[in-house]
């Protein structure tokens, strides 16, 4: 059996799986309330599988001699909840394969090492005593998936169905939340997360040696409080502070500087509102400080001052029920192993509406200044816009088509730049959200 006959053959089992349980679909009144999928006892099984199709104008995201290919990309879905009203509880886990067709294959033109097959999550969350005074939540998951540069890249709808990035992440998640309501109105939420992420390369399905590029661990404790003062407007904070670790890499990489990975402390609190002004129209408004230090030797990596300060604003308009246009603003650092930070300040629009109970159109536009601060150390500029329409046949299978536009262009050298345009054909068969 090929190889191209094993992926339709497999493709074809997960589309007859979620077909099958789909003619069974219903939402249980008693059990699954707002849960859509098919009624197992007290759970609700909700298979789906996404199929994209995909043209690509620069594979690789190089600023010259750009290489286009078209490609596809397979997503199966798994996913059982309980969805009881003072208890929930969710496990899913799914699978994602990709390949280039290699349709101008030529002398140094070959796109195989794009190819992904060792994609995959697993999630489960556990939801206790959801209208007590009292509540807890935890939700685990462990992942292996493209690495991503910062916002938008990997992160939005579809962004990973090119599978433009040679770079791996593995990594496993652990945040955990408690719920205090002393009243219906007032909400404190204490918690805590780690993360651990470990960026390798080749993409291989099995390899007992890659090449370790970053071993990131995050520790830290959170604190959010929700205070609604009038019936629809609250006062809300978050905070973190927290410690980033790196564990064993390989150093002699073309992606390592000299300088070593440095553990560091970090924290973020943002204070402000959101809510209504009228029917149509709510905002957000949240501002604050944040830091990042990595001791007395390394101030030059050390994210503070006016670098520091962060936000977090949206308006949004709905004209109609089924229309929404948001502005938005927003600052904040992350992590990556190619750089001890990296802040970012970004604009943007954003589209969404329904026309007929069936059309679902979508456009969105954003601009992201970057400063990434460690071994690699510049400022990068970087647009991104796009459009796209869904129809939805029924409410278990839906088509629809986008098209990204992303460039970069660094503003303190020329390694980075490029140019990007996406299209992407999407058949969405199950209970996907």
């Amino acid at each position: 059996m090929s190889k191209t006959t094993g992926r339709m053959g497999f493709l074809a089992l997960c589309g007859l799986v979620v077909l099958a349980a789909s003619s069974l679909y219903s939402t249980p009144a008693s059990a699954a309330g707002k849960t859509e999928g098919v009624p197992i006892g007290d759970l609700v099984f909700r298979p789906s599988v996404n199929v994209v199709l995909v043209y690509d104008s620069n594979v690789y995201r190089a600023q010259l001699n750009p290489e286009a290919d078209f490609g596809l990309a397979v997503r199966p879905q798994f996913e059982f909840v309980y969805p009881g009203e003072n208890f929930r509880w969710e496990l899913s886990t799914y699978w994602r394969g990709f390949t280039y067709f290699n349709v101008n294959r030529g002398p140094g033109i070959n796109h195989d090492d794009l190819r992904l097959v060792n994609e995959f999550g697993v999630r489960t969350s556990v939801d206790l005593n959801r209208t007590g005074k009292f509540g807890f939540k935890i939700s685990p998951q462990l992942y292996n998936r493209p690495s991503s540069a910062g916002w938008g890249d990997g992160d939005e709808d579809g962004a990973r169905a090119a599978g433009d990035n040679v770079e791996q992440d593995l990594g496993v998640g652990v945040p955990i939340a408690i719920a205090l309501r002393p009243t219906g109105a007032f909400h404190i939420k204490p918690g805590g997360e780690w993360n651990w992420a470990r960026s390798y390369y080749p993409r291989r399905l099995f390899d007992p040696d890659p090449v370790v590029l970053g071993n990131r661990h995050e520790v830290s404790g959170k604190l959010g409080v929700d205070w609604r003062f009038f019936p629809r407007s609250h006062i809300v904070f978050t905070g973190q502070l927290g410690r980033i670790l790196w564990g064993p890499y390989d150093e002699d990489t073309a992606q390592h500087g000299t300088d070593p990975q440095l553990p560091g402390t970090f924290f973020r609190a943002l204070l402000g509102l959101r809510g209504d002004i009228t029917k149509k129209v709510s905002f957000m408004a949240m501002g604050g400080y944040g830091g990042v230090y990595y001791g007395e030797d390394n101030e030059s990596s050390n994210l503070t001052g006016p670098d520091g300060l962060l936000a977090r604003v949206e308006f949004a308009l709905r004209p109609v029920l089924t229309q929404r246009l948001a502005l938005g603003f927003r600052r904040d650092f992350l992590f990556r192993y190619f750089a001890d930070n990296i802040a970012e300040t970004q604009g943007y629009f954003k589209y969404s509406g329904l026309f007929f109970g069936r059309l679902a159109p979508n456009a969105s536009f954003s601009y992201t200044y970057r400063q990434i601060q460690g071994w690699l150390d510049r400022q990068e500029h970087q647009w991104a816009a796009g459009g796209g329409i869904k129809v939805i046949i029924t409410p278990w299978l839906d088509v629809a088509v986008d098209y990204r536009f992303s460039a970069v262009n660094p503003s303190s050298d020329d390694k980075g730049e490029y140019i990007d345009n996406r299209v992407t054909l999407r058949i969405s068969l199950g209970f996907d959200d």
